[in-house]
């Protein structure tokens, strides 16, 4: 059985061919380990003309590319579902992740398609010292929350 939202959706997808070309731009950024750094994703996003949240969608969907670490240590990796979360405003929730990394690069982040728990989307995982907390349905506030309350 199916782990939907019982709610209509809020937003509306990135179509698949838009992410998909996204992610050809991405892999001329990528170091030979496939690593982006998250400034350079911002800068093409703001290049484009397009959210950074979209390009961040199109690393999830590419098994070969990721989002590079921070270059000092960050004790917080916030994982967001970018895949059917993107209809219930994920995106936007990437969107204030990458104003709050600008602010202080306190955090890595990564995007997946996926973490099965659908019903609640947006979903994310704060992963860390402390274990894993799941923060779902996931709003700036709650991840707001979240991360100070791990600080």
């Amino acid at each position: 059985m199916a782990k939907l939202p019982t709610r209509s959706p809020t937003h509306e997808d990135v179509p698949l061919a838009r992410l998909s070309s996204m992610g050809l731009e991405l892999e001329e950024l990528a170091g030979d380990d496939g690593a982006i750094t998250l400034p350079a994703l911002v800068e093409l996003a703001e290049d484009r003309g397009r959210p950074a949240s979209h390009y961040l969608a199109a690393v999830a969907l590419a098994t070969e590319l990721a989002i590079a670490p921070p270059d000092r240590d960050a004790p917080l990796e916030i994982v967001v579902c970018a895949g059917t979360c993107q209809r219930y405003g994920a995106l936007d929730l990437l969107d204030h992740l990458v104003t709050k990394w600008q602010n202080a690069p306190a955090f890595r982040l990564r995007t997946v398609t996926c973490l099965d728990r659908c019903d609640s989307a947006p979903t994310c995982e704060l992963r860390g010292a402390h274990g894993q907390l799941v923060v779902a349905p996931a709003t700036a506030a709650t991840v707001d929350e979240a991360i100070n309350s791990l600080s």
